[in-house]
This record gives structure tokens, sequence and C-alpha cells, in this order.
């Protein structure tokens, strides 16, 4: 049994200076600190004015010593804020520990012991533990208090306020940036005796600096330390064993190719959201401007679902390494109001005062002193850190058992760079424990012992006298919560500087090694082992373990590091047919993020490799891939129409009838796009039925799609039924295209019947997944399609934004197809600000592009929207031109389609114009019995667009026209045309 006695220092000051109540809160929060460091069975109590005492029931002295360290270092890192006032005022205990019965045989012998250590430690300047001794010597432990946080006070405030926040349920986001070394972690880390207050749990996830990582390795790091904790109910989850392996082990889990980064991205907020349920939690993502492209999608998606969860996340992020991605991905989190950044700058000469003071248990230290280690470091708390344990090392700092010595500051000798000042106090280990520490770097910043023993670092007992030295040297500290035999190197310079006195190929052979470690304890370790491997020179494990890699990515929809480790396997091929290989799933990958132009050259190299072979199954599959992207591109659309009917042909010919329904897909398209709707709709019923015959769900749910796009012009609502078949079949198989692909085919029906709402709806999850999905050109559609809703409900600005940054997103994406769209609907939007001058030109641009690529109904109405915004400029003979070009294409249309209102109203203008009234009236009742009765914005706007020189020829008809429609307008919602109609109603 332990007693730990227990004094407040300097605690009269405190009600001295700030008054009673404040006292009485340190005394609160002191004995609140006690109760959450101290077990059920220990018992803890105030006894007198502020003196504690704890009795630890099978606790030997040295544990107690441990309790007590924890004890004191809460109490040093806790923020004291005054009541009255901004600031907070300092607190620190000393404590004296006594056991019995090594110290005592009874209670009254025990607490005098204790007493007494506790007397030697305030002799020694306080803020401290000392074990009684039965020697006349007094055990003291006082360490020069370097990792000891001062400072920082209104910043510390500023998280501790939305820590507060966090834990009533108003869930915050906090950016802690800065350069290397300026404490961002450590001023993160000050929040845990504050989150144990509150009952709550703090985890971190770090990225690491690495040419790749494993995709999602924060997050994993995260979801492993909450499940440890014990805190979410155990769950069958879908995708997160994918991540988390071990979850697989809490509830059945099955394996399949089922899934979707949506479903992942959904299930690692879903297991967020239920641990801040269970107790606050904050989460540290540590050295966020290494992470990868998937833990940022994460966080995207994570925050805007924040509502009352009691959650705080901090990340850190290196200011000097803040640009390209990270720039981006921190701009767009700043955008949600749960945001907040909190900038570390160095030191003040004033903030390093104190916090060197606290560091020599305040001991005023000189201005001479402090003026070399500003001078040395620039107020750098890293450097600070480094510079002062040199001196300790080196016997330049020395404590004499009364006060801290240090040499004349004109006999201080210090390296100029930190990374010199690491390598000399690392010179300092002993040879073997350099050694040894040097494999332990080249596993990471982070590092098992039996891994490293496998590795060859040395035996059990070499590596734990090598740890020991480390952590004696604050080079190495245990890392808590991860089991006992893990350990972290204090800073990542720590870990760089060794790995850099390595000769290279003597790096190269420690590389090989643990990677050959990794494979016997970490099998399913690809993506690490494959990097060790690559800087091993092993090329045949490097591109094995790579493509593993580049498969386990694919499974968790990290495309961007899937590449990466593709090409890690692209340089280490060992022969044609590996290279083949890589180059078809790194043109998988480059389709599914919009990168076209890469994926066909890469589609190229594949097709030539597998035809030398005579391997026509995947000679075809890569050709229909080409063909799919050639379309994309923007190759016209009768030249794509012959190539897939050839190629159906051979596919038919060698049995491949998968093959064949994304084929009839394509076929389809190209039979709309040059306006042959009947051959459409009869390639898309064949490849429904082929699909069901198949039995291959996501093909199923591809023709489908295409089916229901064939019939929504006659049955707008078994259009949606089949729409919402395909997005159940796409939900099931976690498609994230197809989710996006049927949420945007949904929104046009409703586009087209004027019901704003659930088309709004629709387009924004499909933005969302979209744009999760990292498919430029799948989010830049639905961006596409809701500046449409904006435009047509007359919200111009807004339409402008969403219609630039889809047109941005294809440009990027390099489809041409959907550039037209973009421009073409730019053109409109110009036309009906009455900039007509800007909308021509757009109309013209966009006519030149359809008619190249083959997009007839877009070439029309661009030429005939050309023509009106002409009209409208006074420039009727430009504008007939246009108008006789757009009448000679629809010399083959008999169906209607869109923009073929903007022929009709400029056909009517001109009539109008030779005064042909009574055909002019004619053309526009013929044009009215022709739209799609579902179409009630065409029609509506055809009669805007008319009225005006129809009204004086056959005024109570147009009246009536308006009269109807208007109800419409006003329900869409349209400004700007429901103000025209009101004008015309007025009219006398």
């Amino acid at each position: 049994m332990s007693l730990i006695v227990i004094d407040v220092d300097h605690f009269k000051l405190v009600n001295d200076t700030y008054g009673h109540l404040q006292g009485d809160d340190v005394l609160i929060a002191v004995a609140e600190l006690l109760r959450k460091n101290l077990r059920t069975s220990d018992v803890a109590a105030r006894y007198a004015g502020d003196e504690f005492v704890v009795l630890l029931p099978d606790t030997p002295a040295e544990q107690a010593r441990e309790v007590a360290d924890r004890i004191c270092a809460g109490i040093r890192g806790h923020t004291f804020f005054l009541r009255d006032r901004p600031g907070s005022v300092v607190v620190t205990s000393s404590m004296g520990i006594a056991s019995y019965p090594e110290h005592a045989a009874d209670y009254d012998a025990l607490f005098a012991a204790a007493d007494r250590a506790l007397y030697q430690v305030k002799r020694q300047g306080r803020d401290g533990v000392a074990i009684a001794s039965n020697s006349d010597e007094e055990s003291v432990h006082l360490p020069l208090s370097i990792e000891r946080f001062v400072g920082r006070v209104d910043e510390l405030r500023a998280l501790v306020k939305l820590l507060e926040d966090a834990g009533e349920g108003h869930p915050k986001v906090a950016a802690v940036s800065g350069e290397a070394g300026v404490g961002k972690t450590t001023l993160i880390k000050q929040l845990e005796p504050e989150v144990r207050l509150r009952a709550g749990s703090l985890v971190t996830g770090r990225a690491h600096e690495a040419d790749v990582q494993a995709p999602y390795a924060p997050w994993a790091e995260v979801i492993s330390a909450i499940r440890r904790l014990d805190i979410v109910p155990r769950h069958a989850w879908s995708e997160l064993p994918r991540l988390v392996p071990a979850l697989g082990d809490d509830a059945p889990f099955e394996d399949s190719n089922v899934g979707s980064k949506y479903m992942l991205l959904e299930e690692i907020a879903e297991f967020i959201r239920l641990a801040a349920k269970e107790r606050p939690l904050v989460i540290i993502l540590d050295d966020m401007q290494w992470a990868d492209s998937a833990s940022w999608d994460t966080l995207e998606y994570l925050v805007p679902q924040l509502e009352n969860e009691r959650l705080l996340i901090c990340l850190t992020i290196r200011a000097e390494e803040t640009y390209g991605e990270t720039l981006e991905r921190r701009r767009r989190l700043s955008r949600n109001e749960l945001f907040k950044e909190i900038t570390l700058s160095r030191l003040t000469r004033d903030e390093m005062k104190q916090w060197v003071e606290a560091a020599f248990h305040r001991q005023d230290v000189g201005r001479e002193l402090l003026s070399f280690l500003y001078r040395h470091t620039e107020g750098n708390p890293l450097f600070v850190v480094q510079v002062l344990r040199t001196l300790v090392d080196e016997g330049a700092v020395w404590y004499t058992g009364e006060r801290w010595e240090w040499r004349p500051v004109s006999e201080l000798r210090l390296p100029v760079g930190v990374s010199d000042l690491i390598s000399r106090r690392l010179s300092r280990l002993t040879a073997e424990a350099q050694t040894i520490l040097t494999t332990a770097a080249v596993i990471g910043r982070e590092f098992d012992i039996d891994l490293a023993i496998d590795a060859g670092a040395g035996s059990e007992e070499e590596l734990l006298d090598a740890v020991d030295e480390g952590i004696r040297a604050s080079v190495l500290q245990a890392d808590a919560g991860r089991g006992s035999d893990r350990y972290t190197f204090t800073h990542g310079k720590m870990a760089e500087v060794l790995r850099e006195s390595v000769n290279p190929r003597r790096l190269r052979r420690m590389h090989e090694r643990v990677a050959q470690a990794l494979e016997r304890r970490a099998p399913d370790a690809a993506a690490e082992i494959s990097m060790h491997y690559d800087r091993g020179g092993n090329t045949d494990k490097a591109y094995s373990y790579a493509i593993a890699a580049a498969d386990r990515a694919k499974s968790v929809y990290a495309h961007t590091e899937g590449t990466e480790f593709l090409r890690i396997a692209e340089r280490n091929a060992a022969n044609p047919a590996h290279l083949a290989e890589v180059r078809t799933r790194l043109m998988q990958i480059a389709e599914a993020v919009g990168q076209y132009v890469e994926a066909q050259e890469l589609c190229d190299l594949a097709i030539n490799w597998f035809e030398g072979q005579n391997d026509r199954a995947r000679s075809l599959s890569l050709r229909v891939a080409r063909e799919r992207l050639r379309g994309f591109l923007g190759r016209p659309a009768r030249e794509t129409l012959e190539a897939c009917l050839a190629l159906d042909a051979e596919a038919q010919k060698i049995g491949v009838e998968a093959e064949r329904i994304p084929l009839l897909k394509m076929v389809s398209h190209a039979y709309l796009r040059v306006g042959d709707t009947e051959a459409g709709d009869r390639v898309t019923h064949e490849a429904v039925d082929l699909a069901e015959k198949v039995g291959d769900p996501a093909l199923l749910a591809e023709s489908l799609s295409r089916l229901a796009v064939a019939v929504q012009k006659d049955d707008p609502e078994r259009a949606i039924a089949i729409h919402k078949r395909s997005l159940a079949l796409c939900e099931q198989l976690g498609d994230r295209y197809g989710l996006v692909r049927a949420h945007n085919n949904i929104s046009i029906i409703y586009i087209i019947a004027g019901q704003w709402d659930e088309a709004k709806s629709h387009l924004n999850t499909a933005i969302s997944i979209g744009r999760m999905a990292g498919a430029p050109d799948m989010w830049g559609l639905a961006a596409l399609n809701l500046g449409v809703v904006h435009l047509k409900v007359g919200e111009f600005d807004r339409a402008r934004e969403l219609f630039g940054e889809s047109l941005a997103l294809f440009a990027a994406a390099k489809n041409s197809e959907r550039q037209l769209y973009a421009l073409y609907n730019l053109a409109h939007l110009d036309r009906d600000r009455h900039e007509f001058e800007s909308a021509a030109e757009l109309y013209d641009v966009a006519s030149s592009l359809a008619q190249r690529i083959g997009h007839s109904d877009v070439e029309i109405g661009a030429m005939a929207g050309a023509g009106l915004s002409l009209m409208a400029q006074g420039k009727a003979e430009p504008a007939r031109k246009a108008y006789e070009g757009a009448s000679e294409r629809m010399k083959t249309r008999t169906d209607w389609f869109q923009g073929r209102e903007l022929v009709v109203a400029l056909r009517v203008h001109l009539l109008a114009l030779d005064s042909r009234m009574d055909d002019a009236l004619a053309s526009f009742e013929e044009a009215l019995t022709l739209i799609d009765p579902n179409d009630s914005y065409s029609a509506a706007w055809l009669t805007s667009a008319c009225a005006d020189v129809l009204l004086p020829h056959a005024p109570d008809q147009v009246r009536g026209l308006v009269e109807h429609y208007a109800a419409h307008v006003h329900g869409m919602g349209h400004s700007e045309m429901n103000r025209k109609f009101e004008e015309i109603l007025t009219r006398s």
C-alpha cells in the first residue's frame, strides 16, 4: 500500500492575488483531476487547506510514483482559467510518497515519511515527486522539465472553448497550423486533462511523410483506437473491415465486390457518430499536409454531416508545406461554419522566458542565457528543446542538488541547423544504440520492437537496451494506447536524421530486411511492403506487392493512391506481360477519374500487347473501352456507331455476351445522337434483355438507365420507376457512378416537369457522391443540371457559378461532349440576361463543337439560339442565315427535342418581321401540339418568347395561352418569365 501527500504549490498566492473564489475553483479542478487519474479502488481526500492525500491499495512505491508523476503532469498541463477576466493562472503541485511496510509500520509513521518526502520536493524547488527513503539521503525526482507546456494562453483558451462547445453537442473542427516544430501537436495534447475532466476520450491518427502510403491511414488509426475503447456497439459493418480488419472479427463480415466509396465514407461517419454519442470525443489528425486524398475525402464527407455530436476534430498542418491539394482542401473546409483555424507563430521572447524558467522549475535564468537561446532558436520550440537537451547531455547545464547551473554563455557552442543539432545529440548514444535505432527509423517514425528484431536490428535484449537508452535521451517515447511494444521517435526529424546517416547501399539492404520482416509478420501490409521492397531494389517483390496494394486501394475506392502503387509496379515490371497488366489497371483508374486522354494512351499500349499474344477476349474488352473513351473525347457519333457495330459483330462471333451489353449501350447512345431515336430504343431494349439473361446486376443497372431515358418522353412516371430500379441496384452494388447517373437522370425528368425542389434534391446528392468518388465528369454533370434548374427559376448568378464549375471540371476531364452542354447552357444564360452579343458568340462556339462531335440536337438548337440573339440586336439578315442553317438540319427530324423550341421561336420572329402573321401563328400553334405534354416549361417558354410579336395579331388567343401557362410559371418560380406574363396580361 502507498500513500501520496499532495500540496498545491503557492496556493496562498493564488488566493491573495485572485481571491478565494478563484482559489476554490483551483481546488475543485485539482480534485477532479485526481478523480479522473485514479482507480475506483483508490481513495482520495482533501486533508487540509491546499493539501490532499491519496491511498493506493496493492501499489508499491515505484508504481505510486508513476501515478504521482501522471497527476503532477496533469495539474501542470491543466489550464486554470480566471473566473472574472481573460487569462489563466499556472498551478503546480508537490508530492511525497511512502509505502507500507517499506517505509513505515503504521499509519502515523507512513504519513510522516510521505510528508518528509513532500518537504524535500518543496526544498528542491517544488513541482515534483519524491519517494520517502530509509536512508538519510532523500530520492527526489526533479529532471529539467523541458516538455512542460507554458504560454500559448490565447490559443489554448480557444481550443478549450471549442472543446466546451463540442461537449455541449455543438461539434467543431479546428486546424492548428504553423511551421515544423512550432508546437502544434503539443498544443492540442494540452486538451488531454480537459478531455478527461469531461469523461471524454482523445484519439490520434497520423499521416506520414512517404512517397506512397496506405489510403485512409490516419482514419484507420483513429477507428482502431476507438475500437480499443470499446464504446461503439458491435455491428456488422459492410465496408469498414476493409479498412480495419479487426472490425470483421467483432461481427460477421462477408468480403465481396459489392460496395462503394460512398458506403465506406458513410460507415466511417456512422462509426464516429456512435462513438461521440457515448462520450465526448476529440480526434487529432496529425500532419495532414502529408495526408492522402482519401483521408481528406473522409474529412470533407464527415464534417457537413455533423449536427449535435459531442465531437471536436483537430488537424495539425505544417504551414511551409501547405500548397497544392492540401491548400485547396483546407480552403474548402474553411467554408464550413464549424471550422476554426488557429495559427501558431514562433514564441516571443517573453513566451520563451516563461517556458525556459518553467523548465528550470521557476528559477531565474538571467538575460544572457535567454538571449543565447533566442539567438540560436528564433523561438522555435522544437529547436529550443533540442538546444536545451544538447546542453544537458554535454554537461553544459547541470543540477547541483539545490539549483541549476550552466557554463558562461561565451563558452557555449552549438551547430547552426536543427538537423546538425539532432545529429550531435544522437552521436551521444552508444554506437550499438545508434545502429539499432537506425533500423527502427527505416521502419518509420513509429515502430514495433518485434518487427525491428525480425528485421535484424538486434536481439531482444539489445533492442530493449537501445530503446531504454533512447527514452532516457528523449529520442524515443512509448506509444501510448498502441501496446507496450510500440515506440515513437519524439519528432520526425529524429528518424529522418538517422536514415540520412546511412550509406545508400546499406540503406537499401535495411529496407529489404524490413520488407521481409513485414512479409512474415504482417503479410496484409502490402503498401508498406511494396514501398520497402521498391527502396530495397527487389523488383519482383516490389511489383507483386505494389499490385496487391493497388488492388487494396481499389477495394476502398482510393484511386489516387492506387495510381501511386501502380507506378511502383510499372517501374519494377520485369517483362511486357507485367507492363500490360499495369497499364490496363492504370487505364481503368484514369477513366474512373475522368482522365480520358491518358486512359486512351494506356489502352492503346495494352491493346498492342494482347493482340500480339492473340488474346482476342482481352483485346476486345480493351477496344470496347477505347471506343467509350473516344466518345468521351468527342469522336463524331457516326464514327462511334460504325466502330461499335463492328465490335458487336466480333463479340457475337467469339461468344462474349457480357461484353456486348456496354457495347449496345454505346450503340443506343450513338443512334440517339444522330437523331435515330427508333433504332436507339430498339437497341436499348435488346441491351436490357441481354443483361437480364446474363444476370449481371451492374450491366443490368446500366441498361435500365438507358431504357429509362428512352421511355421518359412518352411515360415519365415509368421512366422514374425504371431509374429507381437502377438506383436500387447501384446502391446494392455500391456503384457510385451509377448512383450519380441515376440521380442525374431522375432530376432531368423533374426539371422537365418544373418540379425544382425534387430536382435540386437529387442533384445535390449526385454532386456529393460525384465529388467523393473523385469523378470530375460525373460531378460536373450534376453541377451542370443544377445550374439549369437555377437558370430556369431566374437565379442567374448561381446558375453562372455552376455552369462555370461544370465547364472547368469537363475541361479537366477533357470530355468534349459535356463541355458542349456547359457552353450551350452558358449561351442560354447570357441570352436570358439580355447579354445578346456574348450569347451569340457562345452559341457559335457550341454549334461548331456540336457539328464536330456529331451532336445534332445541340447543333440545331445552338444555331437557332444564335439567330435569336442576333435578332435581339437588330441583325435580321445574319439571324435569317442562322435559321436557314438550322432549318436545313431539321429536314430529317420529325420528333420534338430540347432546342427545337428555339428554332420555332426564331421562325415566328422572322415571319412576323416579314409581316406573315398568319404563318407565324400557324408555326407557333403547330409547335405547341408537338411539345411533349409533360414538358410544360418548354411550352411556357415558347409562349413567352413569341407572345410579344403574336399578341397584336391574335390577342385573345395569346392571352388565353398566357393565362393557361401563368399558373405553371408561377409554380415553377421563374421570376423573369412570370414578370413577362404579368406584363402581357396587364396590357390594355
